[in-house]
């Protein structure tokens, strides 16, 4: 197994328990309280924001031509496809692009994406891989699990689209490149090096179940949750 790959066995624990999350399983079976969608849908709308930015700190780093294009097309692809997924279900919630834009993100959320700017503008382009990495592998793990196992819900499941997305293969394929990169640059990395490119991929494994959990109780922050603040503060 490549070390690129090994990172997700390294993780499995975590890894696991965010697939198990009754977030994601209510997703699978359609059950999921729309309000802990919309106030996911929001959250994840502030947070994609900030990824983006990442990409374009992976492009800045690149030492050659071809990977600072992957870097711009996932920038791309983040900003218009995969907020296209998070537009039209906000529509759905009558919610507009200005009352979207007002949103406090949660303090989960600050930390996530606080943790990947700190990482891409000090680390090199191997660390702003192992950073970013998790969000869209488990995203699409996730999706595909579920698309696998609750094949008979999925016709008239309100996430269908959610689940169809990030299940794609064209998702799925937007990020294959990252292995094969991942392992080139780390080819000649210390052990020491390594074990800090195995800590970055973990910690945001870790953010993205925390990021599951916080949507699943709506929280703000450890002491409130959406019944408990306004959300546009």
């Amino acid at each position: 197994m490549s070390f690129s790959r090994s990172l997700k066995e390294k993780s499995q624990s975590v890894w696991e328990e965010g697939y198990q999350h009754p977030f994601l399983q209510e997703i699978g079976k359609g059950t999921l309280d729309k309000e802990a969608f919309k106030f996911y849908l929001l959250q994840d709308y502030k947070y994609l924001l900030e990824y983006a930015k990442i990409f374009a700190l992976g492009a800045v780093k690149s030492p050659e031509e071809k990977l600072m294009t992957n870097f711009t097309i996932l920038q791309h692809s983040t900003l218009y496809h995969e907020m296209d997924l998070h537009r039209n279900y906000m529509k759905e919630f009558g919610i507009t692009s200005t009352e979207a834009d007002s949103v406090k993100p949660s303090l989960f959320n600050k930390a996530y994406t606080a943790n990947m700017m700190a990482v891409a503008q000090t680390g090199d382009v191997a660390e702003i891989i192992a950073v970013v990495f998790p969000c869209a592998w488990t995203y699409y793990d996730y999706a595909t699990r579920l698309k696998r196992d609750y094949p008979e819900l999925l016709e008239d499941n309100f996430y269908k689209s959610w689940i169809e997305m990030y299940a794609s293969d064209e998702f799925g394929q937007s990020f294959e490149w990252f292995y094969d990169t991942l392992d080139e640059l780390c080819q000649f990395k210390s052990p020491e090096e390594l074990k800090k490119i195995e800590e970055i991929f973990h910690s945001s494994v870790e953010f993205e179940y925390l990021f599951w959990d916080m949507a699943y109780k709506q929280q703000i922050s450890y002491e409130l949750t959406v019944s408990k603040s306004i959300i546009n503060n």
